[in-house]
């Protein structure tokens, strides 16, 4: 049974709802996977996270009591509305909880806003791990609060394309690294990358690499490809 479904049962028998922690300590399970699997399953309406009190309480809606089917492994993508934060620690953090959801435990974050070496995250399910190379998509600002005022001269779609090359390199390195395990490349979810992405489709399929196109409201469009 995927966490999700965990999660959804035990708050079924909870009506007044239980903490991140209550529910780690239920389920046997590390805290940081209760807290990304809640807040996507909150982003996709399936319990209700309470912040009236501290800590923050998980329980289903209240006009639901029963447990729903599991959810789908392949949400819709729709479009993401202008203005959204598309940086690489948000794309992560969305693939995660996503992740999370899907029952994969998650084995490694990478620290991004310190720029920490290594693979961006690393999940395993059912003796399979799976290593995901993450990029955002380019901002027309600076992150730096000092530069914020200031435009990019460089165009986004522009910035993505170079963006785009050094995460296909990067995945590249990790499928020698890992030929036995799964592959992705994790990508908010943006025209020029769905572009790009469709250019070399059958390299990817040929690398076994995986796709995921993540969408601002946590949903993801998974393109898995054999490991």
């Amino acid at each position: 049974m995927k966490l999700a479904d965990r999660v959804l049962a035990l708050l079924a028998d909870h009506p007044g709802g239980l903490s991140d922690a209550e529910v780690a300590g239920a389920l046997h399970v590390v805290h940081q996977q209760v807290n990304q699997c809640c807040r996507a399953l909150a982003a996709n309406g399936r319990i209700v996270r309470d912040d009236a009190a501290k800590p923050i309480r998980n329980r289903l809606p209240d006009d639901r009591r029963v447990l729903d089917g599991p959810a789908p492994s392949t949400p819709a993508v729709t479009p993401a509305p202008a203005g959204t934060d598309r940086d690489e620690a948000s794309t992560q953090s969305r693939v995660a909880a996503w992740l999370a959801a899907e029952g994969w435990n998650l084995r490694r974050i990478a620290d991004t806003a310190s720029r920490e070496h290594g693979t961006d995250i690393v999940a395993e399910r059912d003796g399979m791990l799976l290593h995901v190379e993450v990029k955002g998509y380019p901002s027309t600002s600076y992150a730096d609060l000092r530069r914020a005022h200031e435009t990019k001269p460089t165009h986004p779609a522009t910035q993505a394309r170079q963006w785009f090359a050094g995460a296909v390199v990067k995945v590249l390195q990790l499928r020698k690294e890992h030929g036995e395990d799964r592959v992705a490349l994790a990508l908010p979810d943006a025209r020029t990358y769905r572009a790009l992405l469709r250019s070399i489709d059958t390299t990817l399929v040929a690398m076994r690499l995986s796709v995921f196109l993540v969408d601002d409201d946590g949903s993801v469009e998974a393109w898995w490809n054999p490991a």
